[in-house]
């Protein structure tokens, strides 16, 4: 292997990332291929030529929870009380490589949540998602280098793999110049003239908020290019705007026709039913209660701004004492929990939450100023679900309130 390192390894102005990938499986190369383009990394793990996995430096734990997301429709074990067990998992171990996924998804298969089949189908996700954007690096430092221990349950051929995933970006190309990037947030504006009941206009602004269209697919179990085909009509029109992806997802290469020749843009076909994915989601439409637990009434106001929508019935509680009570009796959906609270602070309060049989599966989102890893290990040891550091955007706060909710 440490020849193979030394021999293939460089970078610099320009990187041909596909004919990188396709010289190392013909040659039945093993190792880790690993890209740097900057501060962001990708990594392609390879054994005699076959893919294993790939994952990449940007927000590795929301694609996992996505693609565990979207089997979870149809693997019902995999309900959000396990993936967020496993996402802790993987936080205790603070293990160093970006391999941590996959041995996620092992850990998964050997305790037989998913079975030998979805493992594959998973990885096989993954490594298309990841390829996506590798596809499309033009610069960076590259190198072969060897990785540790790897279970090895398939592996996948990178050639036909790469295809796959070129036909998939030329579906997104076809959708036309306007997007150019599946993490694109797409927003609504009611004041616009279209062919909407009231009730669709409602459910189309509270999901339009902040999701990028890949986001939403995941929210509401639709195919990515159906959805986001099903809105060209409101985007023609003016009555969604698509905004850039939201940081760090802008680090991901835009699509372009680099790759191909021509790509023939798709039409925006006038429909009495725009926008119909978002109505033909199997994802019930409710409201759910969320509590806000902070002495801070600028933040509880700012909250309940970013959160004023009809999908929420959001109780704000400035006094944690009263709040120990008030909790019991409002039987929420969702805590959000700030840490430095005087009299009863956010660790104690989850902690006495936890111990109570009605709570053990609340999602409780410590909320604090503290960035430290000793604060984010402190909130899991009380039981708390998940960590939000302040000041936090509208968009942060419903990725992360829709994550535990939906």
């Amino acid at each position: 292997m440490m020849t193979a390192e030394r021999a293939f390894s460089g970078g610099g102005e320009t990187l041909q990332a596909e004919h990188l990938l396709r010289q190392l499986t013909t040659s039945g190369g093993s190792g880790c291929f690993k890209v740097s383009v900057q501060e962001q990394q990708w990594f392609l793990y390879l054994d005699q030529g076959g893919l294993i996995y790939a994952t990449h430096t940007i927000e590795p734990g929301d694609r996992f929870e996505r693609h565990l997301r979207q089997l979870s429709y149809t693997v019902p074990s995999l309900n959000r009380e396990l993936r967020v067990q496993v996402q802790q998992r993987w936080e205790a171990a603070n293990t160093p490589t970006p391999i941590y996924e996959y041995e996620s998804l092992h850990w998964l298969l050997r305790q037989k949540w998913i079975t030998p089949a979805q493992f594959e189908q998973l990885v096989k996700g993954l490594i298309l998602e990841v390829l996506e954007s590798f596809l499309y690096l033009k610069s960076g430092q590259y190198q072969l280098v060897s990785y540790g221990k790897v279970p090895i349950v398939s592996r996948f051929d990178a050639a036909e793999l790469i295809q796959e995933c070129k036909l998939r970006i030329q579906q997104w190309l076809s959708l036309g110049h306007k997007i150019v990037s599946p993490f694109q947030r797409p927003y609504f504006f009611r004041s616009a003239q279209v062919n909407l009941t009231p009730e669709k206009q409602q459910r189309l602004g509270s999901m339009l908020r902040g999701f990028s269209f890949r986001h939403l697919a995941v929210l509401l179990n639709q195919n990515e290019i159906t959805l986001v085909r099903s809105l060209l009509p409101l985007i023609e029109k003016g009555a969604v705007v698509v905004r850039e992806p939201q940081h760090p997802f802008d680090l991901l290469p835009s699509f372009d026709t680099s790759l191909w020749q021509e790509t023939a843009p798709a039409v925006a076909e006038e429909s009495g039913d725009l926008g119909s994915g978002f109505f033909t989601s199997k994802v019930p439409n409710r409201t759910y209660r969320i509590v806000c637990i902070d002495d801070s009434p600028a933040m509880l106001n700012e909250i309940k701004r970013f959160l004023a929508d009809d999908a929420f019935e959001v109780i704000a509680l400035n006094d944690s004492v009263k709040a120990l009570m008030e909790v019991m009796r409002l039987n929420p959906d969702l805590i959000l929990l700030d840490v430095g609270m005087p009299n009863i602070d956010g660790y104690k309060f989850c902690k006495v939450i936890r111990n109570h049989e009605r709570f053990k599966s609340v999602p409780i989102i410590m909320v604090t100023g503290n960035t430290g890893l000793i604060d984010r290990a402190r909130a899991r040891l009380v039981g708390a679900t998940d960590y939000m550091t302040k000041p936090f955007t509208q968009e942060a706060l419903l990725k992360m309130v829709f994550r535990y909710l939906s």
